[in-house]
Parts: C-alpha cells; structure tokens; sequence
C-alpha cells in the first residue's frame, strides 16, 4: 500500500489536510489556489487528476458545467465524505478514466508527490484525454525527478513558458514571481514552484 492510500486509509482529517496542503495546521485555510494563467474559454468538462479531499472542486465548478475528480480508491472514499461541494462525478480506477475525455486536465500539486513510472503514466494518459492540461509542480519531486523533465521527454505536449509561483500569505493565493523558459523550468531541481499549461500534440476527440 502506498504512503497516500495509507494516509487516506488511517488518517485524521486534519492530518490528512496538512499533508495535501503543509502549513494547514498551522492557519492555512484548506481553499484552491487560482491559477495565475488564462484556460481555454469554453470549458464543459475538467477532470482534477489526484483530487485528493475535493480542495479544487469550488474553483473548478465555476469553471466546468461538469467536474470529475480522480484519486486512489481509498482517497476517493475520503472524498466523498468530506468534500467541500459535490462533483459529477468521483473515480478510483485508472484504467477507466483514461478512457475518458475532457476539455482540461487539472494537476495541481499532485505529480511532485508519485513515484516516475506513475508521473509518466499519468502524463501518457493526460495527452489523450484533453487538449490542455493545467500543471502546477514543483520543481524537485518527492522522489527525485522533475515532472516538467518528464513532459518534455515525453514529446506528447507542446509548451509555453513557464509561471514560477509561492503562496501568497496575504491573499492565501497564488504570488508570481517571474517567468521562465521551459527548458530551464524542466532542468530545475529546487524547491520552486511552476505553473504551465500543456497542449496535447496527440488528442484526438
């Protein structure tokens, strides 16, 4: 079992809370953080890859008329009792949702946290499924890769530059600090944050 299936299997909520967003025990209010680009305007469906408690679910709703949230199964059923408003829909199969379509992925802070082989299936799967997906990462992974790294040898996206971004603790959003070529935000093995959209070189609706 996988250090997140046990977490969403056995933890408090609030200790699962502070795992998914560090610093919520501390004040941090469990809110989705905006993003800082602009998304395609015509939004019908959004699939939040790695939803964990549904922290996304109220921004993405007045994106969306129709949100899909996809985690672990033992973190989907966390979900569903504690999820700040209700989905479309709430999946724990991969092999099921990668045969889905959507308008947009959303993957915030979620690839830094998997293992490669999951962040490149995940990748792999992002590119058929929507024509934009929305990446918020950081820059070095909990297990010693960059996820941007992974996209640009993955060749299924083409990129724009990248956004780097902290917390804001004024506003609880998100604060850009500068803007960045792609390459170098994939060469990054630092602790920054970066927000990009990718654009399918493969979907096909």
């Amino acid at each position: 079992m996988s250090e997140w299936s046990r977490l969403a299997s056995s933890a408090s909520d609030d200790d699962l809370r502070e795992k998914i967003l560090t610093g919520f025990k501390k004040g941090k209010p469990f809110t989705p953080y905006v993003p800082t680009l602009a998304f395609p305007s015509t939004l019908l469906s959004v699939l939040d890859f790695g939803c964990g408690l549904g922290r996304n679910f109220p921004y993405l709703k007045t994106l969306a008329s129709r949100v899909t949230g996809y985690d672990l199964p033992e973190m989907i059923e966390r979900c569903r009792k504690v999820s700040p408003v209700e989905v479309d829909c709430l999946l724990g199969d991969w092999d099921l949702i990668r045969g889905m379509r959507f308008d947009m992925v959303f993957a915030s802070l979620v690839l830094q946290h998997v293992p490669e082989d999951v962040c490149r299936q995940a990748l792999d799967g992002f590119a058929t499924m929507a024509p934009v997906t929305y990446l918020l990462a950081r820059g070095q992974g909990d297990f010693g890769f960059n996820a941007l790294d992974l996209v640009a040898r993955s060749q299924k996206f083409d990129t724009g530059a990248c956004r780097v971004v902290e917390h804001d603790p004024a506003t609880h959003q998100l604060r850009v600090l500068e803007s960045v070529p792609f390459h170098a935000a994939r060469s990054a093995d630092d602790p920054r944050h970066f927000e990009v959209l990718l654009k399918s070189r493969v979907y096909r609706s």
